[in-house]
């Protein structure tokens, strides 16, 4: 992706979070909360007050989605042009900050808490986008066949150690009572199955550069 295209989205990344901020603080200060706090659709009815928040909403989802689909043609372009040249695609390692989003898997307990939505768990998947960093400082590694073999045991060992966490996890809040109510068992699962594929995302990375970079050491 040319730098000039990530400027322009991450400046409307920027001005999309921005203008939700101001339209929530909108909403919070003259139009009594209205949208910010959970409404019952139901029974809602539209005021012109609520524009703001409607339109700010609409732009951040709309970027979100513009995001996704960029990021998915990006992802498919450079996997085509590897698969055409044998070497491993060109990321940025700054990528892998978009592995702080996981942070957001937090917001679930508070959500959980004002109306029992428990999607923001769901975010913890995120944190394995820092294996971003570890792939974007292996960008343009030719794949001989000692690469090869890295990669697949690489990716092996990482989803032994997830599937064996989620094994476990299951198998534990399986038991009767573990929890002591059903709701926070449900919250726990989600948070452990995403928690480990965001784990077997990063360890892939990791592992792969662990082991190409020993490789190359030892030699």
């Amino acid at each position: 992706m040319k730098k000039n295209n990530i400027k322009w989205m991450v400046g409307i990344g920027v001005a999309s979070i921005l203008a939700l901020v101001i339209s929530c603080w909108y909403s919070v200060t003259y139009n009594n909360s209205r949208l910010v706090v959970p409404t019952d659709f139901a029974s809602y009815t539209f005021q012109i007050k609520d524009l703001p928040m409607i339109i700010s909403v609409s732009f951040f989802c709309l970027y979100v989605l513009g995001m996704v689909i960029a990021l998915f043609l990006a992802g498919r372009r450079q996997a085509q042009q590897a698969k055409e040249t044998n070497r491993t695609r060109r990321l940025n390692p700054k990528l892998g900050y978009l592995g702080f989003l996981g942070f957001l898997g937090f917001a679930g307990f508070w959500t959980y808490q004002v109306d029992e939505s428990v999607y923001p768990f769901v975010f913890f998947l995120f944190f394995g986008f820092f294996g971003f960093y570890y792939e974007g400082k292996m960008s343009g590694t030719f794949m001989d066949e000692r690469f090869r073999e890295n990669a697949d045991r690489a990716q092996l060992t990482a989803l032994k150690i997830s599937y064996a966490i989620i094994f476990i996890a299951l198998i534990a809040l399986c038991q009767k009572n573990f929890w002591g109510n059903l709701d926070f068992t449900l919250i726990a699962v989600i948070i452990i199955i995403s928690f480990a594929l965001g784990l077997e995302i990063f360890l892939s990375e990791y592992l792969l550069y662990r082991y190409d970079h020993d490789d190359e050491g030892a030699e």
